[in-house]
């Protein structure tokens, strides 16, 4: 409950920040995207007025040349080529179409003729003098053509087809006409090459269309308006813009956003994740510090107790030994009960001899004023290697001592190695035969750590948070104050105890001692 307390608040938090980015981020492409449309709108209308213009402007060259051929004209305006683009049309319109479909074309004057000139069908005034005829029959010639001039202003085609001949006449209206619709034709095909143009139509009043291509199903922008209310009165001028750059812009700004939502994403769960990880580290690494001092506490109190204690038992020991002593000297029985009576006065001594020892290796484990000197720790394993030895082969235990020679501490020796003495004590009991005792060194920044490792059955997980608390013991025989003197020592000596367990696999014993300067 408490990490899920932990993680809420930086959960929260990032989510609010992640959904405002990405609204604002949305709304930010939106605006951008009407912006873009806008654009081309604005330039939509910029390219309606100058066809307007332009076709305006030609159509009124076009009648001033009829008045005064010397006029200059613009660029736009070539009738000659206007001319030779309306023959181009008429001869493809000519060739392609059938009899039928010539009925419903809107020429005034048309005329077709057999294969041997005969008339079968006309329409309008037209007249075809006997020399198109004699071209087209005798001297095996396609297409004959009368071009306008100044005195005659009509134009006359004549096509041979497969059975037919025929012949159109264009008189100066339909001329006009037609050189108006190729003036316009020339003004958007100009315009059409503009960027962000797709294409641009002109429907007649009745929404035919009269020019361009049929527009296209699809998102577009279109601008509609009139073409010319001069010239072309109803005609509609529709122009399509585009979508491709709004389209481009949109998706390449709505990538660039997603990417960017999706490495913010990524980055604040990976920051939620180390702050919540943190967190917890510091939480654990809190309470293992409130154990410790909770713990030294408790230590620093019972052995303050238990000094006390043992300095109150060994007086009475003394006297007790001095009485064993006097009862040997002055209260000797008869003869007959003398040996059994030295045999029990000499246990009784050498008892009270072992418990004075117990008690004087206990003192001197408290002494934490004794004066520090500098000594080798590969020496003080050393020395407890040879202790212990006996005791370790006796079980088929190795002692390895790796601790580097040239490691020194400033320490109260005696008291350090007895410490040392037992953890590795410790190690050897709990390995039941065969096995190696390991103790190693390494430098670690302004430290030195200590490991002491056995090859034993280890320590049970709900065990390793009480193995320094005074009398705790998994032993039959234990007293369970070897590890918290040992603890008591090395925190003396401003250092630190860890140990670690993999149960079925050994134990580790970690000791941080502050190295020499």
């Amino acid at each position: 409950m408490e990490d899920k307390r932990t993680l809420f608040f930086p959960a929260s938090l990032f989510a609010i920040f992640f959904v405002l980015i990405a609204f604002t981020g949305f709304f930010q492409i939106r605006i951008i995207e009407e912006n873009i449309e806008g654009i081309l709108q604005a330039e939509g209308e910029i390219l309606s007025k100058s066809i307007q213009q332009e076709t305006d402007r030609n159509i009124e060259y076009l009648n001033l040349l009829g008045k005064s051929p010397a006029i200059i004209t613009p660029i736009y305006l070539n009738v000659l080529s206007y001319d030779e683009a309306i023959v181009d049309d008429l001869y493809d319109e000519l060739s392609k179409r059938s009899l039928p479909e010539l009925d419903r074309t809107s020429y005034r004057h048309l005329l077709v003729a057999d294969e041997k000139g005969r008339q079968v069908e006309r329409k309008g005034s037209i007249s075809v003098p006997p020399s198109y005829f004699e071209a087209l029959l005798k001297r095996g010639e396609r297409t004959v053509l009368k071009m306008p001039s100044d005195e005659d202003q009509t134009l006359l085609i004549g096509v041979k087809t497969k059975d037919h001949l025929l012949f159109v006449s264009l008189d100066g209206e339909e001329l006009r006409n037609l050189r108006k619709k190729a003036i316009v034709e020339a003004v958007l095909e100009a315009e059409e090459k503009r960027l962000n143009v797709s294409g641009i139509s002109v429907f007649d009043p009745k929404g035919a269309l009269y020019l361009g291509l049929k527009p296209k199903a699809g998102k577009a922008y279109k601008i509609v308006k009139p073409l010319s209310a001069r010239y072309f009165p109803n005609y509609t001028l529709e122009i399509r813009m585009s979508s491709s750059l709004v389209r481009d812009t949109q998706r390449r700004t709505t990538i660039s956003f997603v990417v960017l939502l999706s490495m913010l994403l990524l980055g604040g769960a990976a920051g939620i994740y180390i702050i919540f990880r943190l967190e917890r580290k510091a939480a654990e690494r809190l309470k293992e510090m409130e154990r410790d001092m909770e713990l030294k506490e408790r230590l620093v109190s019972l052995g303050k107790l238990a000094s006390g204690m043992a300095h109150e038992i060994r007086n009475p020991l003394n006297a007790m030994s001095m009485s064993i002593q006097r009862l040997k000297r002055e209260f000797v029985p008869a003869a007959e009960r003398q040996d059994e009576y030295y045999k029990f006065i000499d246990i009784v001594r050498a008892e009270l001899s072992r418990v004075n020892q117990l008690v004087e290796e206990f003192l001197l484990s408290t002494k934490s004023h004794a004066p520090m000197e500098d000594e080798k720790l590969h020496t003080i394993v050393e020395e407890i290697a040879i202790i212990l030895g006996e005791r370790a082969n006796s079980k088929g235990i190795r002692i390895v001592n790796r601790v580097d020679g040239a490691l020194v501490v400033k320490c109260q020796k005696e008291r350090l190695k007895q410490a040392f003495l037992n953890l590795v004590l410790n190690a050897i009991e709990a390995i039941a035969k065969d096995g190696t005792v390991t103790i190693s060194s390494e430098i670690s920044g302004p430290f030195i750590r200590i490991a002491i490792k056995d090859t034993g059955p280890g320590i049970k997980k709900e065990a390793l948070s009480k193995v320094f608390e005074y009398h705790y013991t998994t032993k039959d025989k234990g007293m369970g104050l070897g590890l918290p003197i040992s603890f008591t020592i090395i925190k003396d000596h401003g250092g630190d105890i860890h140990v670690a367990s993999d149960e079925g696999k050994g134990a580790t014993f970690v000791i941080t001692l502050p190295m020499k300067r």
